[in-house]
């Protein structure tokens, strides 16, 4: 088991985020897509910081951003916030855009408990959706889960070296 309090873990945490969000980010270099955003951050450092946390593991994260997403998604058509400016580029939070927020995130959370996989982090991914910054579309959806697929990957490969390590 690994110990927070130990040396090694003020180099082993901020490299293993950045290795992390690294390969995401690369990729969105080379193919001009968003590959890279807010919610990785937070899901690499959990994975990183806590590593025998149950939140750590992959079953849990890939399932919570799927949870989260799928609800933001659900609550964005439910509002009919499809097409509505993202909050960032009108700088204005809607009551459309608060119920959806709220609503996709308490039952996310409702489901991430029932299914056993709760991360946190994810309730980020499911206010980039219902505020506008990711649409509802088959390319959105691609690109977040294999944002959050990339990141659970390498972070998982990391959790086990550092687990092995001890």
């Amino acid at each position: 088991m690994v110990k927070d309090e130990e040396p090694s873990q003020w180099l082993w945490v901020p490299l293993a985020a950045a290795i992390s969000l690294t390969v995401p980010g690369m990729i969105a270099l080379v193919t001009h897509r968003v590959f890279l955003f807010a919610s990785l951050g937070p899901t690499a450092i959990t994975i990183a910081q806590q590593p025998t946390h149950p939140s750590a593991r992959p079953y849990n994260t890939l399932v919570a951003h799927a949870v989260g997403f799928a609800m933001a998604v659900a609550f964005v058509f439910a509002f009919g916030l499809a097409h509505a400016p993202s909050v960032f580029m009108v700088h204005e939070v809607s009551g459309a855009r608060l119920a959806a927020s709220v609503l996709a995130i308490a039952i996310a959370t409702l489901l991430e408990l029932a299914l056993r996989a709760k991360h946190p982090p994810a309730a980020s991914t499911t206010l980039l959706v219902t505020l506008g910054s990711f649409r509802p579309t088959w390319g959105d959806t691609l690109l977040v889960l294999g944002g959050v697929v990339m990141v659970t990957t390498v972070s998982e490969v990391l959790r086990r070296i550092r687990l092995q390590r001890g």
